[in-house]
């Protein structure tokens, strides 16, 4: 366990939109991986999205996360859709003060991987570092529990190291 503070922040949706069919699911894909995420790292876990709206024109208010400057590094996940992050993720990296934090982050997807997203976070958390995410692809969300311990415990010794 970390002596740092760690928040798990996520956007997840219930509807796998994967392969061209359409499929509720009981917990989304990010939402499973956050899970895992917070569970290793005895991080805080907080829902970016209360709905399950895609539209661009819904404007996003985020629930308030208290002491939001005792956090030292965020785990930020997130579904890709056409190679970035939902509208909301972006938007609430533009809520909160970034500053001097570590953000790792991770996506689901069907197949465009990180996309541009990492580059978007730097370009927006400016003074923020930024470590390399992972990509765990929606099909494989169920069989990736070994790749996701692993990939936590390396960025996690990398981000208490900063």
């Amino acid at each position: 366990m970390s002596e740092k503070k760690i928040l798990t922040a996520f956007f997840s949706m219930t509807k796998d939109y994967s392969f061209g069919k359409v499929e509720r699911l009981v917990k989304g894909h990010t939402e499973q991986v956050a899970d895992q995420i917070a569970e290793i790292t005895g991080s805080d876990l907080y829902r970016i999205n209360r709905t399950e709206a895609l539209r661009p024109e819904r404007i996003y208010e985020p629930e308030p996360i208290e002491n939001f400057d005792q956090y030292d590094i965020i785990y930020l996940g997130y579904p890709i859709y056409y190679h970035t992050m939902p509208l909301q993720v972006s938007e609430f990296l533009k809520s909160y003060p970034f500053e001097n934090k570590v953000i790792i982050p991770f996506t689901t997807h069907a197949g465009s991987g990180l996309g541009r997203s990492v580059a978007e976070i730097k370009e927006t958390c400016k003074q923020s570092e930024v470590l390399d995410g992972l990509a765990v692809g929606s099909a494989e969300v169920q069989s990736a529990k070994q790749k996701i311990k692993d990939w936590t415990l390396k960025s996690l010794a990398a981000a208490e190291s900063r």
